[in-house]
C-alpha cells in the first residue's frame, strides 16, 4: 500500500517512523511504500515544547527496531531538558505555586489512592509522586554520568530540532522524501476519496492512503469534507504569543514547565539546553495583542520581542479519519499548550491506528466499522483532554474580567461538573474516570483538584477517617517521603545532567 504523508514537522515525521517500523520484518517483506511531502516554507518558531511520558515510550520501546533512534541521541540532538511536571504559579491569584507531577503516585490505579491521601493531608499532595521530592531538590532521575533515566519523566525541547531528528531517522529507514508545496488536491467525484495532489514543481503524486500533517491548514482533510468541532464554549483562550528568553549566567534550570496565570490567560516558560521558550496564551475577547504584550512585559519585567501571534480555534476534527485521509497533529486537534497534549495525542493516535486499524491493503483498512471505531476513540480521547484543561481554570480568581467571566459565566463540561460535585462529599476515586489508552485520568487531575481548592483538606481527612487511614498517618507519610529522598541520592541535579549532555555532544 502506498501511503503519502503531507506535512513534515513532528507529526509528519513521527508518522513516517511508525510506518517505517512496520516495514522492519524478519521475512524482508515491506508492506508499505511511505513518502513524505514537506514544504520548504515551514515557519520555524523554536519557542520550546513539552511532552508527556508517551514520547519516552516511543523512543525506548515502540520504535526500537528503527536504525538510529534512541533516547540518548534524542537528548543530544533536540536541546532536550527534563520535565518532571507543571509548576502552576498564581492560579488562585495568591502568588503561590504548586506542582502538577507528570508521574502519578504508585497507588493512583487503586480504588483509593492512599499515597495521595497521605501527602494531601500533610499539605503537599505533589509528594505522593516520586517526582515530587526530586522537584524539591531540583534533581532528575538520571544516574551519575549516564544518559539512562529511571523513568517517570517527560522532555522539553526545540520542536523544530525534534522534527529534524525524526526526519533523519525516517530517511535512514527507507522513507521517501519530496520537498515541495502542495498546490492542488484531486478528489474523486464518485467516491469522495483523495486521488492525488499536485506540487508546485508541476508533478502529480498518487496514493492509496493519505496522512494529513499540514497543521492548522488541514489541507487534505478539508479537501474530503472534514469539519472542525470547536471547544471555544468551554476553553477560553484563542491566541498564543511566543518569544525567546536567554538564561542568566549560572542560572539554576528547573526541570519543569512553568505555567504562570495572568490577567487574561497564562504564560509558559520551557527550558531547552540553550534558552527558555516562552509565551502568553490568552483570550482575544478580553485583551488585544498589544495589551497582552504589555501585560507580559510589566509582570515579567522583561523587554519582549514576540516571534508572532498564533490564532487558533480550540477543538478537533469531527471525523479524524474521513474517506482515505487520516489527520494527525495540529490538523486533527488543538486545544492549547497547557497539558502538552499535542505530541501525546499524535503518538496515541498513531499507536491505535497502526496496531488496530491499518491493514496490509486498502480493503483490510477502509471499511465502515473500522473507520467509525477509530473516530469514536479519537473523539473520546480529545474530549477527555478538554475536561482536563478546563479544570485548571476553575480557580478562586476574580481579579480581572477574564477570570470573572470564567468563574460566573463559562459553561463547565459535564465531566468537570461531575468531579466538582464528587469533591464536595469525598475524595474522588481513580475509578471515577474512564480508563482507556491516552486518557488523563485521576493521576493527572489529583494535585490540580487539591491545590486549586476544589477538593478541600477537610474532605481528604474525612475520606482517610472513613477508610481507617488516619491511624499512624504521620508515620506512613514520613516513611514514604524518606524512601523517595533516599532514592534521590543516586541521581544528578538537573544542571549536572545538562552539563553532562553538553560534554557528550562535544565528543
Amino acid at each position: 500500500m502506498k501511503i503519502v504523508i503531507v506535512g513534515g514537522g513532528t507529526a509528519g515525521w513521527l508518522s513516517a517512523m511508525y510506518l517505517a517500523n512496520l516495514n522492519v520484518r524478519a521475512d524482508g517483506f515491506k508492506p508499505y511504500q511511505i513518502t513524505v511531502i514537506e514544504s520548504p516554507n515551514i515557519p520555524i518558531i523554536g519557542a520550546g515544547e513539552g511532552s508527556t511520558g508517551a514520547l519516552i515510550g516511543t523512543l525506548k520501546e515502540k520504535l526500537r527496531k528503527l536504525e538510529g533512534l534512541n533516547s540518548e541521541e534524542f537528548l543530544k540532538k533536540t536541546d532536550a531538558t527534563v520535565k518532571l511536571g507543571l509548576n502552576c504559579k498564581n492560579w488562585n491569584g495568591d502568588g503561590e505555586n504548586f506542582l502538577e507531577p507528570l508521574q502519578p503516585s504508585s497507588t493512583s490505579w487503586s480504588v483509593l489512592d492512599i499515597d495521595y491521601l497521605l501527602a494531601s493531608a500533610h499539605g503537599k499532595s505533589y509528594q505522593a509522586s516520586a517526582t515530587g521530592t526530586l522537584w524539591d531538590e531540583n534533581k532528575v532521575p538520571f544516574y551519575k554520568d549516564t544518559l539512562k533515566d529511571g523513568g517517570g519523566i517527560g522532555y522539553h525541547f526545540d520542536a523544530h530540532k525534534v522534527g529534524a531528528y525524526f526526519k533523519e531517522v525516517a530517511l535512514k529507514n527507507g522513507v521517501e522524501f519530496i520537498q515541495a508545496e502542495v498546490t492542488e488536491t484531486d478528489v474523486c467525484p464518485g467516491t469522495g476519496n483523495l486521488l492525488s495532489v499536485t506540487l508546485d514543481n508541476g508533478n502529480s503524486i498518487l496514493a492509496d492512503m493519505w496522512f494529513d500533517c499540514t497543521g492548522f491548514n488541514k489541507l487534505l482533510i478539508n479537501a474530503v469534507g472534514g469539519k472542525w468541532k470547536s471547544y471555544s464554549e468551554w476553553l477560553p483562550c484563542d491566541r498564543a504569543m511566543p518569544y525567546l528568553h536567554n538564561y542568566e549566567e549560572g542560572e539554576t534550570i528547573r526541570p519543569e514547565t512553568l505555567a504562570w496565570a495572568m490577567p487574561n490567560g497564562w504564560m509558559w516558560q520551557i527550558p531547552t539546553q540553550e534558552r527558555y521558550g516562552c509565551g502568553y496564551v490568552y483570550s482575544s475577547k478580553f485583551v488585544s495583542d498589544e495589551q497582552a504584550l504589555k501585560e507580559m512585559e510589566e509582570i515579567t519585567g522583561r523587554k519582549i520581542d514576540p516571534i508572532r501571534v498564533i490564532k487558533f480555534n480550540p477543538g478537533r476534527q469531527e471525523e479524524v479519519w474521513k474517506k482515505n485521509v487520516v489527520c494527525f497533529g495540529l490538523a486533527s486537534n488543538f486545544l492549547e499548550p497547557l497539558e502538552a497534549t499535542s505530541i501525546h495525542s499524535t503518538i496515541v493516535q498513531l499507536e491505535i491506528f497502526i496496531s488496530m486499524h491499518l491493514g496490509i491493503d486498502l480493503d483490510e483498512t477502509i471499511f465502515d466499522v473500522n473507520v467509525k471505531k477509530y473516530n469514536k476513540f479519537f473523539g473520546k480521547m480529545v474530549d477527555d483532554f478538554k475536561d482536563l484543561i478546563q479544570i485548571h481554570y476553575i480557580t478562586k480568581r476574580e481579579d480581572s474580567e477574564f477570570w470573572k467571566w470564567i468563574k460566573n459565566e463559562m459553561p463547565k463540561t459535564d465531566k468537570v461538573k461531575e468531579i466538582i460535585e464528587i469533591c464536595k462529599y469525598k475524595c474522588p476515586s481513580p475509578r471515577d474516570w474512564d480508563i482507556f489508552s491516552g486518557a488523563s485520568g485521576w493521576g493527572v487531575w489529583a494535585c490540580i483538584l487539591t491545590e486549586l481548592g476544589i477538593l478541600d483538606k477537610r474532605i481528604i481527612c474525612n475520606t482517610m477517617w472513613n477508610n481507617n487511614l488516619n491511624v499512624d498517618s504521620d508515620i506512613m507519610y514520613e516513611k514514604m517521603i524518606s524512601h523517595f529522598y533516599n532514592e534521590n541520592k543516586k541521581f544528578m541535579t538537573h544542571n549536572e545532567l545538562l552539563d553532562f549532555i553538553k560534554k557528550e555532544k562535544q565528543k
